[in-house]
């Protein structure tokens, strides 16, 4: 299977993965042949792209890093903005990462629709989860880490909608609502005795930046809990790669490239290196251009450094290792 843009994915193309809907459910499954009015209703809706099979990529397999069952359970449990359900969803993700043998993050391939909120929130807690266990943290930690990412935009749901998917350039008194999401997250949790302190704390604090200009109380970095600095990084990572109602998004690499420009200012350099070991900057499945200027599939990654993955070229069927071809590199997404 490989994943192409919606542009690029042509009528009776064979589904490979699941497409859901902003709540969780399944709107197309697996196998599906994809009609021109499929396409066309995905297109309008906003789909960036979809995982198809076709004989180029018949080898090309992709792990998907939560079951369907939880991942409709999670989008559920957000969208009634129930606090224990988001807890038990947020114990069970953990569980299942665990479970895993080795952990790195194709982006693209967390979520084929952008959500504002939900699937937002489930890619935070994901891609947060992957950080505290690449990190070094304890079970304990790491299910009190999950708790505060994948309910960080939890006073979202008190914000209007409008002002949420403004298309244009939010007025002052619209960006100060905005940023009061944080403080209405934190109220709706804060008198609840079963929830850590430190899970309510990061909810507020996931904002702040490491100099002290971020927000509600613009903390710096000494007073930032490690907790609201690995949300922080992910909640902007997921925030740019993915595709927002004012702007299309950009690919791994560019989001990495920001990520590290704004270390020390807004962000843990030391959460940023984290996100660089485990985020695979060319996902599976993806289209490539070579320095050569060949178009390749990416088919395979390689654990010892994701900017060099195992590539199939288009032109001629062969693969390449990257690892050992050095003088051949990837320059672009062709997306």
């Amino acid at each position: 299977m490989r994943y192409l843009p919606m542009h690029r994915v042509k009528e009776n193309t064979v589904l490979a993965m699941p497409i859901y809907n902003e709540n969780g459910g399944i709107l197309l499954n697996a196998n599906t042949v994809l009609k021109q009015a499929y396409l066309k209703k995905l297109s309008e809706m906003g789909y960036p792209g979809l995982y198809i099979y076709d004989d180029v990529s018949a080898d090309v397999t992709i792990d998907t890093l939560v079951s369907e069952p939880l991942r409709r359970k999670t989008m559920r449990a957000l969208k009634k903005g129930d606090v224990d359900c988001c807890r038990a969803a947020a114990h069970s993700l953990v569980d299942q990462l665990l479970a895993k043998s080795d952990i790195s993050v194709d982006m693209v391939s967390l979520a084929s629709f952008d959500t504002y909120t939900y699937a937002h929130s489930l890619n935070v807690a994901i891609l947060a989860i992957i950080i505290g266990i690449n990190s070094g943290l304890n079970y304990d930690q790491i299910t009190g880490l999950s708790e505060a990412a994948l309910m960080h935009d939890i006073g979202k749901e008190c914000i209007s909608v409008d002002i949420l998917n403004k298309k244009g350039r939010l007025t002052d008194e619209e960006l100060k609502i905005v940023h009061s999401h944080a403080q209405l997250g934190y109220n709706k949790v804060k008198d609840d005795f079963r929830i850590p302190d430190t899970v309510k704390n990061a909810i507020l604090s996931h904002h702040e930046n490491e100099d002290g200009s971020g927000y509600p109380r613009q903390l710096k970095s000494k007073d930032i809990h490690y907790y609201a600095k690995i949300i922080h990084v992910c909640d902007v990572y997921d925030a740019l790669v993915s595709n927002r109602i004012y702007r299309k998004a950009l690919n791994p690499a560019d989001a990495i490239e920001f990520l590290m420009s704004n270390s020390w200012v807004m962000f843990d350099v030391n959460y940023v290196r984290k996100v660089i070991e485990c985020i695979t900057p060319y996902p599976t499945g993806v289209t490539v251009k070579l320095s050569d200027g060949s178009p390749a599939l990416v088919v395979q990654q390689n654990s010892q450094n994701h900017v060099r993955p195992k590539v199939l070229r288009l032109d001629t069927h062969t693969e390449i290792d990257l690892m050992k071809v050095l003088n051949v590199t990837i320059v672009d997404m062709l997306m």
